[in-house]
């Protein structure tokens, strides 16, 4: 529940209501008048401009008459999937109240990523590709690399190690052939990784597949189908939707869409006719 709801309830002898949070992070700033002249008015406004720019940020603007200085005229919420994106969100508001230009602003309202894209070898691009892609229609922010568990295995510890410090919510690991890049981030990070099996020359990704998904007990890896890294972003995405109604938000509309496609192509094919549904088809593949 929300404050204002635990507080009437407090006062009317109601049940509490439970305080744990529904984002991933959540961040608070009051925001004080500067005075009733019409320069200190707009100064006193400018953060409530400036969070019109975040991302999922609220504004509670209290409409007291006047604008003394040192009042609190209302405040800012600003969301996001950890407590460091955040943060990173927040800045821009408080630059403005600070009335300091930010030092970078459009980094500052970049949020930071919350799905890591790993691959063993630049081979992998095309393939990695497509999580990419789905994250970006999604709205998730992400950081690709390029991080071999056999040729950099220090920087795949590093990596693996550091990534739930850094903001990271899951991972997604692509690789090929004996493909041990998935399965030893699991081994190194709390954070739930998806492994993507890519495709291989030798055994048309059958041994990456293999590998990745014969895990031992005890060290889980998601495992999607050989060179489905679209999936695997579909899935990190479901993830994140677990505590973050926005996302998730997104994901019922993005099955709806799918939903609606599906329907259209039986109508067409109901009232063209197969044969003249197939040509069609076909004269889109040249």
């Amino acid at each position: 529940v929300d404050q204002f709801e635990q507080h009437l309830r407090c006062v009317l002898g109601l049940p509490l209501g439970d305080c744990a949070l529904r984002v991933g992070g959540a961040m608070m700033v009051n925001v004080l008048g500067c005075g009733e002249l019409p320069e200190l008015v707009a100064e006193t406004m400018a953060p409530f401009v400036r969070a019109l720019h975040v991302p999922d940020a609220g504004i509670h603007w209290y409409g007291k008459v006047g604008c003394t200085k040192g009042r609190k005229m209302g405040h800012i919420t600003v969301t996001g999937f950890t407590a460091a994106s955040a943060l990173e969100r927040i800045k821009p508001i408080l630059a403005a109240i600070d009335s300091k230009p930010a030092a970078d602003e459009q980094d500052s309202q970049k949020p930071p990523p919350s799905v890591g894209i790993i691959m063993g070898s630049d081979s992998d691009l095309p393939c990695m590709k497509d999580a990419a892609l789905i994250l970006e229609e999604f709205g998730v922010a992400y950081e690709m690399n390029i991080c071999s568990a056999h040729r950099t295995p220090h920087e795949m510890f590093e990596y693996a190690t550091t990534a739930e410090a850094r903001g990271l919510n899951v991972i997604i690991a692509g690789a090929g052939g004996a493909a041990h890049l998935p399965g030893m981030v699991a081994a190194l990070t709390s954070l739930p990784v998806i492994g993507v099996p890519v495709k291989s020359s030798a055994l048309s990704g059958n041994d990456s597949l293999l590998s990745i998904v014969q895990m031992p007990k005890g060290i889980p890896v998601a495992t999607v189908a050989i060179g489905n890294a679209a999936n695997a972003a579909l899935l990190a995405v479901r993830v994140l939707g677990a505590t973050v109604p926005g996302v998730r938000r997104k994901m019922t509309e993005y099955m709806a869409s799918q939903r609606s496609e599906v329907e259209g192509k039986r109508r067409r094919i109901d009232t063209e006719g197969w044969k003249a549904y197939l040509s069609s088809m076909d004269g889109q593949k040249h």
